[in-house]
C-alpha cells in the first residue's frame, strides 16, 4: 500500500514528469512506426512481414518472461485494491 501512496504522491507533485515520460514513450513509438514505414517502402510489405514474423527461440523466451512479469504485477496490483 505504501508503494501506491508513493507513486500517487509523486505523480501529484510532479505532473510534468508523467507528461514527459508519456511524451518520450510516444516519441519511441512514432520513430518505430516511421522506421517500419521506411522499411516497407524499401523492401516491400511481404518481405517486411517475413522478416518481422521470423522469431528465434530466444525471442519467444524473452516474450514469455515479460508476460510472466506482467501477470505477476497485475496479480499484486489487484491484491492492493
Amino acid at each position: 500500500m505504501d508503494v501506491i501512496r508513493f507513486w500517487v504522491s509523486a505523480i501529484a507533485a510532479h505532473p510534468w514528469l508523467v507528461v514527459s515520460l508519456l511524451a518520450a514513450l510516444g516519441l519511441i513509438v512514432l520513430l518505430s512506426v516511421f522506421r517500419a514505414i521506411l522499411y516497407i517502402k524499401h523492401f516491400g510489405f511481404v518481405n517486411y512481414l517475413k522478416s518481422v514474423l521470423k522469431m528465434e527461440g530466444e525471442t519467444w523466451r524473452l516474450i514469455g518472461i515479460l508476460l510472466l512479469i506482467a501477470m505477476a504485477c497485475a496479480m499484486v496490483s489487484f491484491q492492493w485494491f
